[in-house]
């Protein structure tokens, strides 16, 4: 799928993806990710939209609401900055889809070389002051966690190499005690990862549907879209 990016010159704190095919980042978010590997979670987030055809079953015209990000208050400079942009149309999108963009995210950068807990860490930062974004987005901690979840069974190797940044910190203070109960529990451990499985086999299946897409170039391919997080932020 060939994804074009548009960079938006406001100091808000969004990003998102539209039914051209085209992800949207705005300057304020480059100020506000503490790293490449931070706004690679974001891109891919939106790449995930992109890819599992979230966007492509929207009709929503106008709606000014974050795939990614919170944004509470959009401004009238911000929403004639956007105009200035060819069909920037923010979707809004449901709670499935948030998770299945968020968990296809986490297998894109994981793929291409980066910590996956960098997803981890913006989102918390984002949102984990928040309850939630839109009446349809996860509440900041019940995503993040979702997230973290799904690295912890996919890819261990991430979570033993841990992250140093201060909202993943804050975010461990949250999901420790969980993972510990958890952990302590052989009812619920055996729960965990029976519904990890699950998940597992079907990112598996979605997987092969994404290399075989007709209008696909590959997802292979899809990887060197990250070359352009390296362009935006030079």
């Amino acid at each position: 799928t060939k994804i074009n990016f548009k960079v938006i010159e406001t100091d808000e704190i969004n990003a998102f993806a539209n039914a051209d095919k085209e992800i949207c980042v705005y300057t304020g978010l480059l100020k506000f990710v503490n790293n490449d590997a931070e706004l690679a979670g974001v891109i891919a987030h939106e790449i995930g939209h992109i890819v599992n055809n979230h966007v492509a079953k929207q009709n929503v015209v106008g709606t000014i609401t974050s795939t990614a990000i919170y944004n509470a208050n959009v401004s009238s400079s911000v929403k004639a900055g956007a105009n200035t942009v060819n069909n920037l149309t923010m979707l809004k999108m449901s709670r499935t889809e948030e998770y299945e963009a968020d968990i296809t995210g986490v297998d894109l950068i994981a793929h291409a070389g980066y910590n996956p807990l960098a997803m981890v860490s913006v989102l918390y930062k984002i949102g984990g002051s928040y309850a939630d974004f839109t009446s349809t987005h996860p509440s900041g901690d019940k995503r993040t966690m979702y997230i973290y979840d799904y690295i912890t069974y996919t890819y261990p190797d991430k979570i033993k190499a841990g992250y140093t940044t201060d909202s993943y910190k804050k975010f461990m203070v949250y999901a420790k005690p969980i993972v510990d109960e958890r952990n302590s529990n052989p009812k619920k451990l055996a729960a965990f990862n029976k519904q990890q499985a699950k998940l597992k086999q079907k990112r598996a299946q979605k997987l092969e549907k994404y290399k075989t897409a007709k209008d696909s170039n590959g997802w292979e391919k899809t990887f060197n879209t990250f070359n352009t997080i390296k362009a935006i932020t030079n």
